[in-house]
């Protein structure tokens, strides 16, 4: 946990900026790309709650992490999306707390919608897959605030302490809301028909990174 919490402040401290509109680009991980993407934005971010949706492929071969860190403190939560043999499960900490979820394995597109919304102040995290819901938890309320939170999005390996794979991963279509989406805006997503976040618009998008961090290209998975 401190190492993955060191890594991403020297992510923070050096690289450029970029704006771009990232329709039908993804960021691509591979070997030897050991650095996240920081995902920039204006205001104070998501306070209490939040959505994040994303697209990746299904059959990754590198991991890819959704960081949110308020401060230096652990009150923060990411999703591992599954790679390779393990590409049917996941791993998400909610405040410290560690969440296993299993994919739905039947499903056979190439790639996965995926949606994480957390509600503080009622301490409840909800994940959705394809469109329907594939966990949801209830945690005791502690109505954490988040000091403008820092947002990462980078592989995930290299955080757990692991060497990266030999090939890539992809995400794409990552977008950060500050509420919590209905049912309907999270089907509204999945199915390419949804409005673009209100904290983070993969449309309008502003990062930063660092030299040799990882590659923009076209989103493509493999069947």
């Amino acid at each position: 946990m401190k190492t993955m919490v060191i890594l991403l402040i020297l992510a923070s401290v050096s690289g450029v900026i970029s704006q771009t509109d990232m329709a039908c680009k993804a960021f691509i991980f591979a070997k030897n790309y050991s650095l996240p993407a920081q995902l920039m934005y204006d205001g104070d971010g998501p306070n209490f709650t939040f959505t994040v949706c994303l697209r990746a492929c299904a059959n990754l071969t590198e991991s890819v992490m959704f960081s949110l860190i308020s401060g230096l403190l652990y009150d923060h939560l990411f999703l591992i999306l599954g790679s390779g043999p393990d590409s049917n499960t996941g791993l998400i900490w909610v405040e410290g707390q560690r969440v296993d979820v299993n994919f739905p394995a039947q499903n056979r597109r190439p790639w996965r919608s995926i949606c994480l919304s957390w509600d503080s102040l009622n301490g409840e995290m909800a994940l959705w897959v394809n469109g329907k819901i594939c966990e949801q938890r209830a945690y005791p309320i502690r109505g954490m605030y988040y000091q403008t939170p820092t947002i990462y999005l980078g592989p995930g390996q290299i955080f757990l302490g692991g060497k990266p794979k030999l090939e890539v991963g992809q995400v794409t279509d990552v977008h950060v809301w500050d509420k919590v989406l209905t049912s309907k805006e999270i089907t509204d997503f999945q199915k390419r028909r949804g409005t673009a976040g209100n904290v983070v618009n993969w449309r309008a998008l502003h990062y930063k990174r660092s030299d040799g961090d990882f590659t923009v290209g076209n989103f493509k998975c493999k069947a």
